[in-house]
């Protein structure tokens, strides 16, 4: 099919991304994209967006006719192969690669995870699918879905661009050490990994309705502490701190009248970065923060999103757990006591990395930059209220800071 052409520009940044793929220009685009498939006089809105830095923006689109609804994956990212199926929009700007969903051109195993016959057929094991639900997509990154089925069972499949059987690997390595790790129901198929569903409640629910701290400190230490030396084997992949540069260019791209103000973020970020010791470097969680520990009765009851567990910092994986908690009570009311639960559980890392040689300068400086990572994330052009979240992120950016000096 041919393709539309954009209007000639200059070369694009990713702030000029940001707003093409929000534009109704785009839009108009994609309604001619989808007018060859039988959706005449379709209404195309942007469902999601999606910012890498240094790579570029993707989004998911919806498109409807009002009784006909197509969903669209869209990325300015450049790929090394031009995928079968797709549509490319070129023009002086830069190159944007649209396909229908679920043909993520870097997540091959989507379409089986998005297809209950196929589900049922893969994982049912003789038992009815009853309801498929997308948990979360980035496009080109990663999908989660929850497939349920008539016996109540539930499972959820995790969509990998690479790296699945190594995934399973360290799911039964923590097994094995006996951390409650999801179990998987067996090896990868096509990219994709099942798992059964942690006992007990998200942290992050405990911490809102809990009348007092729902996990105390030491049992998140412990934990960490625990965690199995054969993670040192796997390749390391770099903490938020090790990104600092990509986040803040993250947070000026989508906030760009605080550009300035961010800049200086993370010029005093950097240079505390650069003297704080990290301490030794042992197995590491990597995404260590509420919503992946689920609890019971104060018992850690699951551990989950072990993907880019590997070599790295007891000091990353705390500031990881304490940049998460700053958050909360900007996105929700109920979370009227985290901001005391946050200085206790600081309070006790505090002491705990002073006993292994790690000041508390470095946890709160690598706590901001975990919350600076977040700032982009808020852009929500859906919510109205979306500033307003970056903007307490900024706040809490600078609060983590001035504890850190």
């Amino acid at each position: 099919m041919n393709s539309p052409v954009l209007q000639d520009a200059d070369a694009w940044t990713e702030r000029e991304q940001l707003d093409f793929f929000e534009s109704a220009e785009f839009a108009g685009i994609l309604a001619d994209v989808v007018r060859p498939m039988g959706l005449e006089h379709a209404q195309v809105s942007l469902a999601e967006l999606h910012h890498r830095p240094g790579a570029g923006v993707s989004g998911v689109f919806e498109a409807t006719n009002g009784s006909t609804t197509l969903y669209l994956g869209a990325t300015a990212e450049k790929l090394e192969k031009f995928p079968e199926g797709a549509v490319r929009l070129d023009s002086g700007r830069g190159t944007v690669v649209v396909w229908l969903h679920p043909a993520d051109p870097l997540l091959p195993g989507l379409r089986l995870a998005t297809t209950p016959g196929l589900v049922e057929e893969k994982w049912g094991g003789g038992r009815v699918l009853e309801e498929l639900r997308t948990l979360a997509y980035r496009p080109l990154r990663r999908a989660v879905l929850l497939a349920r089925f008539g016996d109540g069972n539930q499972l959820f499949l995790k969509v990998l661009r690479k790296d699945a059987q190594l995934l399973h690997d360290k799911h039964l390595a923590l097994l094995q050490a006996g951390i409650p790790a999801p179990t998987p129901v067996g090896p990868p198929i096509d990219g994709v990994l099942a798992f059964h569903r942690a006992k007990g409640v998200p942290l992050a629910e405990a911490l809102m309705h809990a009348p007092d701290l729902p996990l105390d400190p030491q049992r998140i230490i412990g934990l960490l502490d625990s965690l199995p030396q054969t993670l040192m084997e796997v390749p390391a992949r770099p903490a938020w701190s090790d990104r600092l540069g990509w986040y803040g260019h993250a947070a000026q791209t989508a906030m760009p009248d605080q550009a300035e103000n961010i800049g200086t973020l993370i010029q005093r970020l950097a240079r505390i970065l650069e003297t704080s010791e990290r301490g030794e470097l042992v197995p590491s969680h990597g995404d260590f923060y509420e919503a992946n520990i689920f609890v019971t009765d104060g018992t850690i009851t699951g551990l989950l999103d072990i993907d880019s567990a590997g070599p790295g910092y007891l000091v990353d994986d705390l500031a990881c757990f304490l940049g998460h908690l700053a958050v909360l009570p900007g996105l929700d009311p109920r979370y009227e006591r985290v901001g005391g639960y946050l200085e206790r559980y600081a309070k006790a890392f505090e002491v705990e990395l002073g006993k292994r040689g790690v000041s508390a300068n470095g946890l709160y400086a690598r706590a901001a930059c975990v919350v600076l990572s977040l700032v982009a994330g808020a852009r929500d052009e859906s919510n109205p209220g979306w500033r307003t979240v970056a903007m307490d992120r900024l706040r809490r950016v600078e609060q983590l800071l001035d504890l850190a000096r």
